[in-house]
Parts: structure tokens; sequence; C-alpha cells
């Protein structure tokens, strides 16, 4: 009499076990790298954000451009727009309207955009005439900045990297934009013009 048994070998089960392996292996690779995609895409996401806000913070400021004048902690003048900061860095400072107060005649802010290493910081000063205790309170804003570039238009067409005007005084020098160049790591060269206030 002869039975028949019903299941798999062991050759069969060793085949049906390895290519099983093999596909888990396959698949464990391709959700290891979606993974690992969208963990670089958030990240880039993010930091694209920031550099999205940076500019829009710049955008308000540089629309409410004031032609107010401060002075250091010496004493001494410094225009309402500047390229390069009181601290000696390479960037940008400027006073400008818009900083929410309880007195109407104190919303003006002095405040700086420069590198630091490869940061890039905003400084902003609580007075406008400082003395020689006055500190301003930096924040950083973005890190792995390679460069920060400013560029000035007057309502004569020039374009140039530095502007030496004393405060919006003379017509034909008028500042009237600002291009903001953002060199980072991840992104290039990015930039922006801003129209500022007349």
């Amino acid at each position: 009499m002869r039975r028949n048994f019903y299941g798999f070998t062991l050759l069969e089960l060793m085949v049906a076990i390895s290519i099983f392996s093999v596909v888990s292996l396959l698949s464990m690779g391709g959700l290891n790298n979606i993974l690992t995609t969208q963990e670089s895409s958030e990240k880039n996401m993010l930091r694209l954000v920031r550099l999205q806000m940076i500019f829009t913070i710049m955008s308000r400021e540089l629309q409410q451009l004031s032609s107010r004048s401060v002075r250091d902690e010496y004493g001494a003048m410094i225009n309402a727009v500047t390229n390069g900061t009181s601290d000696g860095f390479n960037g940008i400072e400027f006073t400008h309207h818009g900083r929410f107060t309880l007195h109407d005649d104190a919303n003006l802010q002095r405040v700086a955009y420069y590198l630091e290493g490869d940061n890039l910081v905003k400084k902003k000063w609580s007075v406008l005439d400082r003395v020689e205790d006055s500190q301003g309170e930096k924040t950083i804003l973005l890190n792995n900045v390679d460069e920060l570039n400013f560029s000035f238009y007057s309502i004569n067409g020039n374009n140039s990297g530095k502007w030496q005007n004393s405060p919006v005084d003379q017509a034909e020098s008028q500042l009237i934009a600002i291009r903001v160049t953002i060199k980072t790591v991840d992104y290039n060269k990015v930039y922006r013009v801003f129209e500022v206030s007349q």
C-alpha cells in the first residue's frame, strides 16, 4: 500500500526561505532609501522656509527704512544706511520704522545683518543713539552661509556694492532698492531685490 504524504520537503523550504530573505533585504534597502530621502527633503524644506522667512523680515524692515542717522558709543554719527556694521563686520546696518512700542515717537529701531564666521547674524539695538555700554541683541538666523552681499541701487540707475551717501539727502543719488545675495552651502546663491521707502 502506497501512502501519499502532503507537504514540503526540506529542500523546498530552504529555497522558499532563501527567496523570502532576498526579497526582504531588497525591500528593506528600498524602504531605508525612502526614509533617508524623506528626511533629507524635510531638512531642505525647513532650511528653505527659514531662508524665505529671513528674506521676508528683511523686506519688511527695508520697506520701512528711515532717514534717521544715529550716534555710536563714542558720539560719532552713523548714516541711516551703511554697508558694514559699526562692529566692523561686512554687512548692512540701517534704521527702520515699524518697531512696536507704546509711544508713537519711539517706533524706530537700528538693525544690522552680517556674517560672523559662517553664521548669518541679525543684531538689533534697543536704543538708537548708543552709549558706551549699549549692547545689541544678536540672533543667529542661518548657519552654513558662505557669502552675504548687498548692492545698492540709486534713483539715477547706479548699482554699487557700497553706499557712501548721507541719509537720503540728494535727489539724484537717492537710494531706491537694495539687493541682498546669500550664498549657502546647499543653495549656492539666492538673491532678492527689495524696494526701500522713499
